[in-house]
């Protein structure tokens, strides 16, 4: 399989009609297009191979982990959503790095 082929077959899967993201995305779980996305998933080459693997383990998980850290990390209500902010800030820049689908 060429990367061009991967691409498509990712790109497909947030198709709002047929692929498993877009149909999750529209609230809708389909358990046999799951399991095809996470073998997708599986035939996809190591991430050094096509882009720095450095660069995205260093962006890709931060806006999720500032996420899970507010009602650990943050010690009042304004902490919280000053956190809050500056996650939603990490998320809008890591998406803007790599893109959303």
């Amino acid at each position: 399989m060429t990367m061009e082929d991967l691409l498509e077959l990712l790109d497909e899967a947030w198709d709002d009609e047929s692929g498993f993201l877009g149909k999750l995305r529209s609230g809708e779980f389909d358990p046999d297009a799951g399991e095809a996305y996470v073998a997708l998933l599986s035939r996809i080459p190591p991430v050094g191979e096509t882009v720095s693997s450095d660069l995205v383990r260093l962006i890709w998980f931060a806006p999720m982990f500032i996420e899970w850290q507010v009602e650990r990390a943050a010690r009042n209500e304004e902490e919280a959503r000053q956190l809050n902010r500056i996650a939603t800030q990490v998320h809008e820049a890591v998406s803007e790095i790599l893109g959303i689908p």
